[in-house]
């Protein structure tokens, strides 16, 4: 499972890396300036002028990233085809066994059907808890 989830990570990285530098170049540098002349200390930059400025890019990668980690299939089918004793056995993982080795279709649906459920409540559940936090400007 280790080798999963770090082949799952090493996928989503460049995306968030590319999207989060892109989040801290557009921070306004005023800020900064303005905080150097009245001696702010480096975290309280942080906290309190890049973090709020890059809150709506960590909210879309994080819930993206969320996303993303549910729909595992790839890593699962190349690393471990679900085993050993299904310890790296995913729903979509399963999904994929029902339908195409156990020719189980309505089975896989049904789980399709629970995985869409579940991703919903995920992202409504990450978009009530967080985007308290986002300050949109």
């Amino acid at each position: 499972m280790f080798a999963v989830i770090l082949t799952v990570v090493w996928m989503n990285l460049g995306f968030s890396f590319l999207a989060l530098t892109g989040a801290l170049e557009n921070v306004a540098t005023p800020l900064y300036e303005v905080a150097d002349i009245e001696g702010v200390t480096t975290w309280q930059k942080f906290f309190h002028i890049t973090l709020p400025q890059i809150s709506p890019t960590l909210f879309f990668v994080g819930t993206v990233t969320m996303i993303n980690a549910f729909q595992t299939f790839g890593q699962v089918d190349l690393l471990t085809k679900g085993g050993p004793n299904n310890s790296t056995n995913l729903i979509v993982y399963q999904i994929y066994k029902d339908a195409f080795v156990n020719l189980n279709v309505g089975k896989a649906s049904t789980e399709s059907i629970v995985l869409a459920l579940l991703i919903a409540l995920v992202t409504i559940a990450q978009f009530k808890l967080t985007e308290k936090r986002v300050m949109y400007q």
